[in-house]
């Protein structure tokens, strides 16, 4: 039954495709001024059948004979002012397939344009962050060691996150103004902590600020940018999501950073890096962005469920079923 369905669809489908070919033939094609030659030539040859010769050879029965080919003089007169009007459709077509090639080529030079511009500007980015430096540590580790900073100082001044009770009333609600003044307080520390430890690198920052201009606003109105933004983001490690996170955060300056970042959808991809929860909720608070969360995706592809019903199985067959497995190279 879906064998004999499937074929049915696949006659249709070619029956729809001549049509269309039909169609785009007949609106397209150069088939119709011969055909107006043809018919031309055949009204011609039976007008000059019936026109009958002169019986007698006076310049009277000429005239007369001369005079009935009035009406083929008229046919060759549309015909040329026909020709006229073909060699101008043919001219305008050829100026239409010359504008479309023109439209075309400019939109491969655009494209072309923007392409080696972003490129350029990938490589200026990963050139410059190979050359941030202090101390003796440099690139991204210079980075990763801010962010580490970061956070032993949130951990060690007991802000990096809200207290139970305060987010259980946040969540419900029913904060009173002394827990708004609490809370006011993680917000300082944390603007405090992250501001002094984050060590801002204003020349990464800049240019990751140009790459992202450009991405966004340099593409002709042609070009999707969908696949240019998943390959600039793909160049972009959690370590530098975070890190420009909280520039953007902490320092009121940088205006431009949070515009871009939620313009292009950078915001986004860092809400799948490691973003405290206290902090995307301060994002939103001062900045008026919101970071959604994002559901991380199982890493096994089975139900909990059937997990469940799995570990059952294995104990009533006398095993012990294990939650964990430790790679071979680190036994």
């Amino acid at each position: 039954m879906k064998d004999k369905k499937s074929r049915i669809q696949s006659v249709l489908f070619w029956i729809f495709n001549r049509l269309k070919e039909l169609v785009r033939f007949l609106v397209d094609g150069f088939w119709w001024p011969p055909l107006a030659l043809i018919l031309a030539a055949l009204y011609w040859y039976l007008i000059a059948n019936s026109i009958p010769t002169p019986h007698e050879p006076t310049v009277e029965q000429y005239g007369v004979y001369g005079d009935s080919f009035g009406r083929l003089t008229s046919i060759f007169t549309a015909l040329g002012f026909g020709g006229l009007i073909i060699t101008l459709l043919l001219q305008q077509r050829q100026i239409r397939s010359q504008e479309k090639s023109i439209n075309h080529s400019r939109k491969n030079e655009e494209k072309g344009r923007y392409e080696e511009i972003l490129f350029k500007l990938l490589d200026i980015y990963r050139q410059t962050l190979s050359e941030v430096q202090v101390g003796e540590t440099i690139g991204r580790s210079v980075l990763r060691k801010a962010l580490d900073r970061v956070d032993a100082g949130l951990l060690d001044d007991g802000v990096n996150c809200m207290p139970r009770d305060l987010q259980g009333k946040w969540d419900k609600g029913r904060l009173q103004d002394s827990d708004r003044q609490r809370i006011d307080y993680l917000h300082y520390r944390n603007f405090k902590i992250v501001a002094t430890e984050i060590h801002l690198q204003a020349r990464l920052v800049d240019t990751f600020e140009v790459l992202l201009e450009h991405m966004l606003r340099g593409a002709p109105n042609h070009l999707l940018i969908t696949a240019y933004k998943d390959l600039v983001f793909s160049q972009i490690t959690f370590i530098e999501c975070r890190y420009f996170f909280l520039v953007a955060l902490s320092h009121p300056s940088r205006v431009r950073l949070r515009e871009l970042m939620a313009s292009t959808g950078f915001l986004d991809r860092i809400s799948r890096s490691q973003i405290h929860l206290l902090h995307r909720q301060m994002y939103k608070e001062y900045w008026n962005q919101d970071l959604t969360l994002r559901e991380t995706p199982p890493s096994i592809p089975m139900s909990a469920a059937k997990i469940k019903l799995a570990f059952r199985a294995q104990k009533a067959a006398g095993g012990a079923p294990k939650t964990t497995y430790k790679p071979l190279s680190t036994r």
